[in-house]
């Protein structure tokens, strides 16, 4: 996901870790015939992820994305999109908007704050 600049001047919100998640992502609201689409995380982070994607979807296109394996789906906002494609598809970046523990894993800690970030609330 990009960092607000090309020349990474501003800072994360959290740590990204490389992870490969298999997920199913389509644009929402869906259109008449869902094409619901098959991509793999590069990276994840507590706020979002990137993945690569053949379908085309602009800055500010809101997505459903489900985890294949588990069931579990959010929507996400898509931040940023590279100009390079790749055979494997383009790359974008998506914040999640509704579901903070989506990932049900513990990032570590921040890099510049030394701060773990949980993925729930404590009982």
């Amino acid at each position: 996901m990009g960092d607000g600049n090309e020349n990474g001047g501003a800072r994360r919100r959290s740590t990204r870790i490389l992870l490969r998640v298999p997920l199913l992502i389509n644009s929402f609201p869906e259109a008449e015939e869902p094409a619901w689409e098959k991509v793999e995380t590069v990276t994840v982070s507590r706020h979002g992820g990137m993945v690569r994607a053949h379908e085309t979807y602009g800055v500010g296109d809101t997505l459903e994305i489900h985890i294949r394996e588990k069931g579990r789906s959010a929507r996400a906002r898509v931040v940023w999109t590279s100009s390079r494609v790749t055979p494997q598809g383009v790359e974008l970046g998506f914040e999640i908007l509704n579901d903070q523990a989506f990932w049900e894993i513990t990032f570590p800690p921040d890099r510049w704050t030394g701060r773990e970030q949980p993925t729930q609330e404590d009982p």
